[in-house]
């Protein structure tokens, strides 16, 4: 069995018809009954379809797959991280270095910026981390050296610094104005 099998459907949940997202929906519920899985959810870019989906069917899906960058925060209003608590929807942060944006460098173990890349990496993560509303982030990692890098970041304290936050603040400027072009639509996840 998985312990979660997660559907992953087009980004913009318009271009699934409602009998589309029934029969997915219907898919992970026969899974489950089956055995096949213990635990269901869904991956989107698209936080609106999200919410639509978390309220439609609140019994079948556990979690959700999403962007989740150092940038992200909890909207003032209507937040879509709010009702995955109230829900108790587990979430997975997709992106959380921002497509390498994060990084002085390239975000490589031998590069000329790897000690500050690494040192960057790991105050995303507890940052992340840090976040109630997020279960676990999920960087994308290449070598066995920017696992260990992730590992020592979960044993440093969750919470950090003032020093350390005002500094991430800079790193998050610096970070939406080194984002490809390809990947503007993170933007959209800046207020969850």
């Amino acid at each position: 069995y998985a312990d979660v099998w997660r559907l992953m459907a087009h980004e913009r949940g318009s271009l699934h018809t409602d009998a589309e997202v029934d029969a997915m929906i219907e898919a992970l519920d026969i899974a489950k009954k089956k055995g096949l899985c213990r635990h269901t959810g869904f991956s989107t870019h698209d936080a609106k379809w999200a919410r639509k989906l978390i309220e439609t069917y609140p019994d079948q899906l556990e979690m959700l797959c999403m962007p989740y960058t150092i940038i992200s925060r909890q909207a003032e209003k209507n937040s879509l991280l709010e009702t995955l608590q109230q829900k108790d929807v587990g979430v997975l942060g997709i992106k959380p270095f921002a497509s390498n944006a994060l990084f002085k460098g390239d975000g490589s173990p031998n590069g000329p910026d790897a000690v500050e890349d690494d040192r960057r990496a790991r105050q995303a993560i507890r940052k992340i981390l840090g976040n109630p509303a997020i279960t676990a982030p999920i960087p994308g990692m290449i070598s066995a050296h920017q696992v260990d890098n992730i590992v020592a970041a979960i044993h440093e304290p969750r919470g950090l610094t003032d020093e350390e936050q005002a500094e991430l603040n800079e790193i998050s400027r610096e970070t939406w104005r080194r984002l490809p072009a390809d990947y503007q639509w993170l933007k959209q996840w800046e207020y969850v």
